[in-house]
């Protein structure tokens, strides 16, 4: 059964989340602080990231960067309130950190899931 880490400060958003990742199947593991992902992710390494934008001791972008020289092979989904790619470059820089998919909340959970399944096994879809 795969892990997903579920990086939020919103303690609603990641249950939220948990309880759809749980019921399609998914051991969730959360994280609240950008300190304590990195730490998760050093103990026990998931095998995908849920990761939010904003964040009180730091930011996402940074957190990305963080655990993609720690764990490159680990895939990324960044999600926020106001963030998307705007441009083929930011989505290419954003991919070189480990980014598979970005989403701009509310998340739809069909779309959330499609995405964690396309990155957990990409000959899924070929």
């Amino acid at each position: 059964m795969p892990t997903i880490l579920i990086v939020d400060d919103n303690l609603l958003a990641c249950e939220a989340i948990s309880l759809v990742l749980e019921s399609a199947g998914f051991q969730v593991t959360q994280a609240h602080r950008v300190a304590e992902a990195v730490e998760s992710v050093a103990k026990s390494c998931p095998d995908l990231a849920i990761v939010d934008l904003s964040m009180p001791d730091g930011n996402g972008v940074d957190l990305i960067r963080r655990l993609h020289q720690s764990h490159p092979a680990l895939p990324i989904i960044l999600y926020s309130g106001f963030f998307t790619p705007e441009d083929d470059s930011e989505k290419r820089a954003m991919e070189m950190e480990g980014v598979v998919a970005v989403f701009k909340k509310p998340l739809r959970n069909n779309d959330l899931l499609a995405a964690i399944r396309r990155a957990l096994d990409p000959e899924a879809d070929a």
